[in-house]
């Protein structure tokens, strides 16, 4: 009997051992800081992917706005449809565009998601984007990426809860 008691105890410490990693593993934006933040005249953009040629206009309208991700860049946003967006990466010294991890992000199904109900959440002094949605209208959940300077890498997905 003893040895059963010891041995849930113990299954119940690991599982709260185990959420409690899970939950301190989820990026956070102040652990990807960004040294300084841009005070320039932003530079003409360099419109390359068939996306940003689709968009331009968006694009460059909001290239003349001040950085509001990692510094020197400019995430601009634009709808493309009821509940989805896109988005591309400007940089403000260069003048070039990346294309984001997605084309379109789908926010339209009221799930539950990780960490808030915003569809994109960045910063001026961080590399975090975290993406809350579809993309591309599958695999809903919360998506977190690092900026590495001319891609996105992934470093976590949390698949979506039940619908609100």
């Amino acid at each position: 009997m003893e040895g059963r008691i010891r041995s849930k105890i113990s299954a119940a410490v690991l599982a709260a051992a185990t959420i409690l990693d899970a939950a301190s593993q989820v990026p956070r934006f102040e652990d990807f800081r960004t040294a300084e933040v841009f005070k320039g005249q932003p530079t003409t953009v360099d419109i390359k992917s068939a996306l940003q040629k689709r968009f331009q206009t968006e694009i460059r309208e909001q290239s003349a706005l001040p950085a509001n991700f990692d510094g020197h860049f400019r995430i601009a946003e634009w709808g493309c449809g009821t509940s989805c967006g896109s988005m591309a990466i400007i940089d403000l010294k260069t003048g070039k565009v990346y294309d984001g991890p997605f084309s379109v992000l789908d926010y339209g199904e009221q799930y539950r998601y990780e960490g808030g109900s915003d569809d994109l959440e960045y910063r001026v002094s961080s590399r975090l984007l975290i993406a809350r949605g579809c993309p591309e209208f599958k695999n809903c959940g919360t998506y977190y990426y690092e900026w590495k300077g001319d891609h996105f890498s992934k470093l976590r997905f949390a698949l979506h809860g039940p619908l609100l």
